[in-house]
């Protein structure tokens, strides 16, 4: 029996852990050691008794304890999305996990990497998923997708991974259709355009290429995944994707040194370092030893205006910051701590407050004076701001941790935090003059249009082509035919783009034969010859006329076509498992408006366990 102490003691001691973790600023994937694969086997294995408990409960008198203990739940609250979801908001926000509870997906398949890609979206808590696939359960699939059982074979493979799916969280909703990909592309667009990403996984490239186009005609995002071997591919097709907070890592503090806003200037007005004690000096912010550093550099110069732009500038401040500390008489001992710190943050603060070249080009696009939709609009209002501004963005409003004594840094955390209410209160003004000259009411709300200001310089816009194959063969025979290697690295390591063009060729070869290269028991050895004639076809058509293919064909070397071909078009669980959890956190990063998604190719090689990304 399991005692209710347990399952109470388990979930504290996974709270008191998460709680001495530094904040999660990025998407995390298993690795680093034998000590994290013991931990990701150990947690697959209990997760694997967890999805055996369930049906269990369902058909026997077991302790229900049993179940609560596996999945870390020790009572009806922790059902709520607010605890259930705790860890994965710190990462993208209260908001970030409500655009999730509001996406739907539409999935083409039901095989190992589409069951991966839907199982990590069904815990991150999307609104529902629909699989669409007229496959059934066969033998292979028991042995590759972890979510089948001998006793599914014969059944509807669709019903059969969407009934496991829906165990893992009773807060997604789950269906499933039988009908055959080919056969929903002929339905109503509208069926479409309800979704709010369809993802095909392992599909024809006739199946991608129609579904391609209906999407890209209607804006919903479009992601395929594939996986064959140790290979694995995901290819994003988007129209425009636009990013509210692209999460850059460690984004330089927005200090605002060369142009203090009136609070801040009365606050350095009224700072005299001359007139401070050893322990006054001691515990003084760094961001006004900064600007008493600036005021010294301006007077050596002679100029009110003088800013360090040069690296010999800022090590000049260094200096001047030095100059600044005092011994303390009584033990000769320097103040040291706050100093370090401004020293140390000169390179980074020391920046000329200015709009990078992402953030221009979107304030100077034709979308903002036109648009309707809810980015556009408020960055139509940020552009206004920026305008009225002197070319400034609202204010981010954080201060950085630094040494000093509570009552100055609240002092100057209160009055940034003001400073950057007044500006998003202006950009708010802003946007309510344009809804009300595009006719749209009020469609921004307060706490967006704050939310949005704290970010405005990490927005970013995606623009990606609609999808075609025959323009991205010859986009892949061009890299092929730019790699300059020698003939053991060749040899040793495959290229991500002789993948791409391999897959392909698998896929022509599956049209013209009814199947893939190396199976039905034939030879690998013969197999390799049809494939290889397949991949000269792709180059050949790839090319200008009369133009010598041999060099672009020696780097897609013979090992490499036999390995396709030994691969059988297996799915190795282990692939699917983790392309398909990074396709999911793309999915994720899609539906959030969140961090930057993929532009536009991934390929993963299991064989070096090494990752490419490339625009095609």
């Amino acid at each position: 029996m399991f005692d209710v102490a347990m399952v109470e003691w388990i979930n504290a001691e996974i709270d008191r852990y998460g709680d001495d973790l530094p904040a999660i600023r990025q998407f995390i994937l298993s690795g680093g050691g034998v000590t994290s694969a013991n931990l990701q086997y150990a947690r697959a294995i209990c997760r694997r008794a967890e999805r055996s408990v369930v049906p269990l409960m369902r058909e026997e008198n077991i302790d229900p304890m049993a179940l609560k203990f596996l999945n870390r739940m020790v009572t009806s609250k922790l059902f709520d999305p607010s605890n259930r979801y705790d860890r994965q908001v710190r990462l993208w926000g209260e908001e970030g996990q409500a655009s999730i509870g509001s996406t739907s997906a539409c999935v083409l398949g039901s095989d190992s990497l589409a069951t991966e890609t839907l199982k990590s979206l069904v815990l991150a808590g999307v609104q529902s998923f629909y699989i669409v696939d007229d496959a059934r359960v066969e033998q292979a699939d028991i042995g590759q997708n972890f979510f089948l059982h001998m006793d599914d074979i014969g059944r509807s493979r669709a019903e059969a991974t969407l009934e496991k799916l829906t165990e893992l969280n009773p807060s997604v909703l789950g269906s499933s259709s039988c009908q055959s990909s080919t056969a929903l592309t002929q339905e109503d667009v509208e069926k479409l355009a309800t979704f709010s990403v369809v993802v095909a996984v392992n599909q024809t490239e006739e199946v991608d290429a129609k579904f391609a186009q209906v999407l890209y005609d209607i804006s919903v995002p479009f992601v395929c995944i594939k996986s064959c071997g140790l290979i694995g591919t995901i290819r994003i097709c988007i129209k425009e994707h636009t990013i509210a907070n692209s999460h850059e890592e460690n984004p330089r503090p927005d200090l605002r040194l060369d142009a203090p806003f009136k609070k801040l200037t009365e606050m350095i007005a009224e700072t005299d370092l001359n007139d401070m004690t050893i322990e006054q000096l001691r515990h003084t912010p760094y961001i006004l030893l900064h600007f008493k550093a600036l005021e010294e550099f301006r007077k050596q110069r002679n100029d009110e205006n003088a800013f360090p732009t040069t690296t010999s500038d800022r090590k000049e401040i260094q200096n001047i910051l030095l100059s600044f500390r005092r011994s303390k008489e009584d033990s000769g001992t320097k103040d040291s701590e706050n100093f370090d710190e401004a020293r140390a943050a000169v390179m980074r603060a020391f920046q000329k407050t200015t709009i990078g070249a992402s953030v221009k080009s979107i304030l100077t696009s034709s979308q903002c004076s036109t648009s309707t939709q809810p980015f556009w609009l408020i960055c139509e209002a940020l552009r206004r701001f920026v305008d009225a501004n002197n070319g400034l963005l609202p204010l981010r409003g954080t201060l950085p941790d630094m040494t000093s004594d509570s009552s100055r840094y609240t002092r100057l955390a209160t009055m940034f935090h003001e400073k950057a209410l007044a500006d998003a209160q202006e950009v708010l003004r802003f946007t309510r003059e344009v809804e009300k000259e595009r006719g749209v009411g009020d469609v921004i709300s307060e706490e967006v249009c704050y939310r949005f200001c704290k970010n405005a310089d990490r927005i970013r816009v995606q623009n990606g082509d609609l999808l075609d194959y025959s323009r991205e063969t010859k986009e892949i025979v061009d890299k092929l035919r730019e790699i300059t290697v020698d003939e053991q690295t060749r040899a040793e390591k495959v290229d991500s783009a002789t993948w791409i063009l391999l897959m392909r060729a698998a896929g022509r070869f599956k049209k013209e034969k009814g199947r893939f290269p190396g199976t039905n028991g034939v030879p690998v050895s013969i197999d390799a010859q049809d494939l290889r004639k397949r991949v000269e076809a792709l180059i050949k058509e790839s090319v200008k006329e009369n133009e010598d293919i041999e060099p672009i064909l020696h780097n897609v070397t013979d090992s490499a076509i036999a390995e396709m071909c030994r691969f059988g078009a297996a799915e190795l669980h282990v692939i699917s498992s983790y392309v398909g959890g990074i396709a999911s956190q793309e999915i994720i990063k899609l539906a959030t408006n969140q961090y930057v998604p993929i532009d536009n190719t991934f390929v993963f090689d299991g064989h070096t366990q090494e990752s490419a990304t490339f625009k095609l």
